[in-house]
Parts: structure tokens; C-alpha cells; sequence
């Protein structure tokens, strides 16, 4: 009997088939040309999924493409190779979660629900019986799905005009809310994610002035035991940073590296070391439109990658590349969203072959991480 799906299931099933895909392309790379053990392949390639989900809104391929541009960046194929782990709990972790999924969205009319719930059980037995304090697996994973939401969210509560409608949700209606409204998924999916990253590692503090403000845009009516809740994750996470940052590692801290030149020179070539001087200029041009086209959505990664590189300033301990991967999640968004208008760009000025031009920029754009590849595998 073959399944048919109601029109809201095959709204999830087409946006989220690339994502999934990006997912276990990275997943083959991590462990046959990384010959990474099984537990931390699955780890990094669920935050690939993430991150291919934040970029969904710019096309399939572009999306896959820059998912696999994050993986073969060197900091993060760095946390490649390593011994054995035992496979059984990411194993049950992940077929829990997607069980969940799986069920909640058949027999539920409100599929989310099931997504939330797969969601917590998986960060629940990741974190319980995987997860390490500073896992950088664990940050990943949170790192690449709060931009999932905040950016779905953002796109969502404040598209711009041109936009087509969400590939993911309807334009109806529901329980009072109107389709530019945040879904409950959004806002308590970002508390849950940071609540969870802050207590792994309280670098990701540095997410809560970006986190804050785009909670603020969502126009969601947030009551006021969430921003109780907020604030108590950042207390911990301002204590936690203290603790293991300011007073065990002062020595690695100097706050006032920011004024040297040499440290921002640094910074720019640790970037430029990441996605080479295209992907650096990419970057550049895709903030400004994205700025201009999306000013919410600007902000907050705005404000996201300029807390980060304020750390990367005055952080002067070992594994700086490794704890900028926030940043550097962000800079592959601003590269493929630069990808995106520049194959829109040439599309409108040669409107006779828009079809044809559309699909060969963006491919022109897939051989970036294909040279990247080259690189750290030759490293």
C-alpha cells in the first residue's frame, strides 16, 4: 500500500530531505576519509543537519553545499581520527528520537510535537550517556540547531516582501496566530538548546545578547517564566565562564588584546586559513545583503559573530579554532547566502537563460569545498 502524504507531511518531507542528505554525505566523509569512530561521526554530522536546515531557505543544493563546506573547514575536521568508542548509545539515541518523529508526525495532526519530543529525547541521552563537558560534539550539535530556529524564525516573522511562501509551513491561520508569528517550537527549542550548550560548555554565553534579540523580533508572547528561565541560563553559563575561563585559565585570558592590531590580523587570517580568501570575501558580501534584505536575521548574526570574535581577541589559549566554531557556522551562512544572490544577480541580468545560469553558479560554488577537501586531507 503506498504512503501518501497529507500536504503539511510533504511540506516536512521537502524541506528537510536536503538537510538529511548533507547529513549522510558528511557522515560517509567523517568516517571513510576521516576515520573517525562511529559515536563522534554521528555527533558531527547531526550538526551538519542543522546548520543544512538554516540554510533550506536558499535552495537544496546550495544548502547541501554549504553544510559540506562547515565539514571540511580544518577546524572542523580536526575532531576526525581517534580511537574507538562504543557505537550502542548513539545508536539507541538516535533511533529513540527518530522513532518518536517518525510516529508523533503519522498520527499526530500536529507534527512539530513530534519533532520537539525526538528532539529532547535525543539531547537528553546524548548528553546523559555521550556527551563530555566541552564536548565539542555536544556544541556542535547545539550550535548548528539554534541557528536552525533562529533563523527559520527570523525568516518566518520577518520575511521581505519578494519572498515566496515558507516551504515549510502554510499560510493559514492558527489558535490566533497569523503565518509571521514564531511557533512554539522556535522559542522553546532555542531555550532548551542554549539551557543545554551553556551547561555543557559556558562559552556558548556568548550566544545570549544574539539569542535575546531575536526573541524579541520573533513576535511571539513570551510570558515572563521564559525570561526568568533565559536569564538563569545565563547566569550559570556568566558563573560557569568565570570559573573555567577567567579563574583557572586567567593566564589564557587577557581582555585587553583587542587593541593589539596583531590580534584582529590574526583573526582574519584564522578565517581566511578556514574557507581561504574567497570564502572570506564571500562572506563579506553576504552580510551586507543579508543586512539589507533581512536586517533581523542580520543582527543577530551580527551580533553572534561579533561576541565570538571578541573572545577569539583576547582568548590566547590552546584549541582557539575549535571554540570558534560558532563563528564559523556563521560565516559558512553569510558565504552560501553571498552564493545565492550572486546566482540570483546573474539569473535577472541574463533572464533568458535563468534557468541554466542558476543551477551552474551554484555549482560553481560546490567546487570550493571539493578544494577544501584537497587541503586538510592533504595536511
Amino acid at each position: 500500500m503506498p504512503i501518501v502524504l497529507s500536504p503539511a507531511q510533504y511540506r516536512i518531507f521537502k524541506f528537510w530531505l536536503p538537510p538529511v542528505l548533507a547529513g549522510l554525505l558528511a557522515w560517509g566523509m567523517l568516517l571513510v576519509l576521516g576515520n573517525t569512530p562511529l559515536i563522534r561521526a554521528s555527533g558531527l554530522a547531526l550538526a551538519i543537519v542543522g546548520v543544512t536546515g538554516a540554510l533550506r531557505r536558499f535552495g537544496s543544493l546550495l544548502s547541501v553545499v554549504g553544510g559540506l563546506t562547515l565539514v571540511v573547514s580544518p577546524a572542523f575536521w580536526s575532531q576526525t581520527g581517534g580511537g574507538e568508542g562504543d557505537p550502542s548509545t548513539i545508536v539507541i539515541a538516535i533511533v529513540a528520537s527518530l522513532l518518536t518523529v517518525i510516529v508523533m508526525v503519522v498520527v499526530s495532526k500536529r507534527p512539530y510535537v513530534g519533532i520537539g519530543l525526538g528532539i529532547v529525547i535525543f539531547v537528553a541521552l546524548f548528553f546523559s550517556q555521550i556527551g563530555t563537558p566541552r564536548s565539542i560534539r555536544l556544541t556542535g550539535f547545539v550550535v548548528g540547531w539554534l541557528m536552525f530556529l533562529v533563523t527559520d524564525m527570523l525568516l518566518i516573522t520577518n520575511p521581505h516582501p519578494h519572498d515566496a511562501p515558507s516551504i515549510l509551513l502554510d499560510n493559514t491561520a492558527k489558535n490566533g496566530e497569523t503565518p509571521l508569528h514564531a511557533r512554539p517550537y522556535h522559542v522553546f527549542g532555542v531555550l532548551l538548546l542554549f539551557g543545554v550548550g551553556v551547561i555543557n560548555d559556558p562559552i556558548l554565553t556568548f550566544f545570549a545578547p544574539a539569542l535575546g534579540m531575536a526573541l524579541l523580533l520573533s513576535r511571539y508572547r513570551l510570558a515572563w517564566w521564559y525570561w526568568v528561565a533565559f536569564a538563569a541560563v545565563v547566569s550559570i553559563g556568566i558563573r560557569g565562564f568565570a570559573l573555567d575561563y577567567l579563574e583557572t585559565q586567567s593566564y589564557l585570558m587577557v581582555l585587553d588584546q583587542w587593541r593589539d592590531a596583531d590580534r584582529w590580523l590574526s583573526m582574519v587570517n584564522l578565517v581566511v586559513k578556514q574557507f581561504t580568501p574567497l570564502g572570506v570575501a564571500l562572506g563579506v558580501l553576504g552580510l551586507a545583503r543579508l543586512a539589507r534584505w533581512y536586517p533581523p536575521l542580520g543582527i543577530f548574526m551580527l551580533l553572534a559573530y561579533g561576541a565570538y570574535t571578541f573572545f577569539g581577541l583576547v582568548y590566547l589559549g590552546v584549541r582557539r579554532e575549535v571554540l570558534l566554531m560558532p563563528l564559523f557556522i556563521i560565516q559558512v551562512i553569510w558565504m552560501t547566502y553571498a552564493a545565492f544572490t550572486l546566482s540570483e544577480w546573474l539569473a535577472r541580468g541574463f533572464p533568458q537563460f535563468a534557468s541554466i545560469i542558476r543551477p551552474i553558479a551554484q555549482l560553481v560554488y560546490a567546487l570550493l569545498p571539493i578544494f577544501m577537501l584537497t587541503i586538510v586531507l592533504n595536511s
